[in-house]
């Protein structure tokens, strides 16, 4: 608890104040899907002032296009988005011009679940179904996956569910899938007083990775101060809406509530789980170059991207706490 204690401390102390007299800055935030308990951090610190305390005016707001977060950025029609690491790398290799400055989920969230008592590991998927939405990505995770349980794809039957994953496993038609999040899909299921087998994909060989981040436009940080400073202020303000959020549980769940359309029971076990994980091993929205290098790697390896891509070219730490940078 000290440490989370000076976190938030540090956070509040490094938001920058308005000048005398001037307005707030406006600030277009860009979500990667429905507001959500990943995004309870930025809803905090809207609701709380936090934001207002920096000189900022957030509006943030859902796409109705979630491949559409981080083109805006990288026009310049959005000042932030919440994208997700691996859809830096691609970015990258479409000489899109976004980069992470901090993490919002800094851990994996993309997880294998099955309902069957006889699976409770990646080893007893042998012979069984398993459902996929079917984007490139998943088969790089299965096959890592597999390959840590020392299996093969040829091992068990691979059926393209698009993004009906959670029904397809509720109604039997596969064993198990991937690409549901433990804190979302693995709540509804243990709603319906299932107990599943959940096992997020690092743990299962894919190397560590931060789940969700914030992301600006890497062009006009080095161009255009203002927008620099702004970006920095925002960081600022989001760390200190999550280290508070998760200090104050029942806030977190009453802010939720009102900017979510998610039901009450699924809240208040979605939440705290949430809380929970949105402190990585460096802290609250610390990112680690050497593992974004790493995971980058894998996805080069894996053929997900045609060419090495270097971490300094998708993150930045530039915004974060001292005591982030000393972990790098």
């Amino acid at each position: 608890m000290p440490r989370l204690r000076a976190l938030a401390l540090l956070a509040l102390a490094v938001v920058a104040c308005p000048a005398a007299g001037a307005g707030p800055q406006a600030v277009s935030l860009m979500l990667d899907w429905t507001p959500n308990p990943d995004h309870v951090g930025l809803y905090y610190a809207q609701e709380t002032g936090l934001f207002a305390k920096a000189g900022l005016d957030v509006t943030i707001r859902a796409p109705s296009d979630p491949t559409s977060p981080l083109k805006l950025v990288g026009a310049g029609d959005s000042d932030l988005a919440v994208s997700y690491e691996p859809e830096l790398f691609y970015a990258a290799a479409s000489k899109l011009p976004v980069v992470a400055v901090a993490a919002i989920v800094p851990q994996p969230l993309d997880s294998i679940m099955a309902i069957e008592p006889g699976i409770r590991s990646v080893a007893d998927l042998k012979g069984r179904s398993i459902g996929i939405t079917g984007v490139p990505s998943d088969y790089a995770d299965l096959d890592t996956a597999l390959a840590s349980a020392g299996l093969t794809r040829s091992e068990v039957s691979v059926v393209t569910v698009g993004y009906n994953l959670l029904p397809a496993l509720l109604s039997h038609r596969v064993d198990a899938v991937l690409g549901v999040y433990r804190n979302v899909e693995g709540i509804e299921v243990a709603e319906q007083g299932l107990k599943p087998m959940i096992i997020p994909v690092d743990r299962a060989g894919v190397p560590f990775y931060d789940e969700l981040v914030l992301v600006a436009n890497s062009d006009r940080l080095r161009s255009d101060p203002t927008y620099a400073r702004l970006v920095g202020r925002v960081v600022s303000a989001l760390l200190a809406g999550t280290t508070q959020a998760r200090a104050h549980p029942g806030r977190s769940l009453a802010i939720l509530a009102k900017v979510t359309q998610s039901g009450a029971r699924f809240l208040d076990r979605a939440t705290p789980a949430t809380l929970a994980l949105l402190r990585g091993p460096d802290g609250v929205g610390c990112m680690r170059a050497s593992q974004w290098q790493q995971f980058g790697d894998w996805m080069h390896a894996r053929k997900l991207v045609g060419e090495r891509i270097p971490a300094a070219a998708v993150m930045t730490t530039r915004f974060l706490p001292a005591g982030c940078a000393a972990q790098h």
